[in-house]
């Protein structure tokens, strides 16, 4: 972690020394981080897109073999193989956020390097007085759910509309920059899921 605590401090001293503003160079490094990380989340959101068009055969497989959930999930488990599909594929993206949120955070708290400065309506080192940021993420957040596609699976529905609710929770005491980080990175994964999910179909 120290290793991505100075990379980030780096990266985002310099590009504050590009725009002379903390806000933007969070958002510069956000763009930045995304642009790095493409070529993984490119292939997660393609393997999803595949894990949608497979929805109707994973339910045929339910109702053929429901009673014996040993076989269910052997079927199951052929029907990824032969389609090339990771069903643990949507939990990387959290798993990549994790570390980079982390080493965020701990640049965001070091004395000295990002001052308590404003960017627009909230602080960049304290939490969003407003709670506009934390609101903003459960939205984005629930839209990207949208995109991913619904499921008929009474379970998935439900995380639909628990998940963004979780993340006003999770955010809303985290520092105005690093809210402004998952916003951004929220935004950017929108829009790439849209293009990788829905344009082609």
């Amino acid at each position: 972690m120290s290793f991505l605590y100075a990379i980030f401090e780096k990266l985002l001293v310099m590009f504050h020394g590009m725009t002379g503003n903390f806000g933007v160079a969070i958002i510069l490094l956000t763009i930045f981080i995304k642009i790095v990380l493409l070529p993984l989340t490119l292939k997660q959101d393609k393997s999803m897109k595949e894990m949608k068009k497979l929805q109707p055969k994973i339910e045929e497989i339910k109702k053929k073999y429901g009673s014996d959930p040993q076989l269910m999930n052997q079927k199951t488990m052929e029907l990824y193989k032969e389609h090339k599909v990771n069903p643990a594929g949507g939990c990387l993206p959290i798993l990549i956020q994790l570390p980079i949120l982390w080493a965020l955070f701990g640049v965001l708290r070091k004395e000295g390097v990002v001052p308590d400065e404003s960017f627009l309506w909230f602080s960049l080192v304290t939490p969003d007085p407003y709670f506009v940021l934390p609101i903003l993420n459960g939205v984005v957040s629930f839209v990207q759910q949208k995109v991913m596609g619904s499921s008929d699976n009474p379970q998935m529905k439900n995380m639909m509309y628990m998940f963004p609710i979780m993340m006003v929770f999770i955010s809303y005491k985290m520092p105005g920059g690093l809210q402004l980080y998952w916003l951004v990175s929220s935004l950017t994964g929108v829009i790439q899921q849209y293009f990788v999910m829905k344009k082609g179909e």
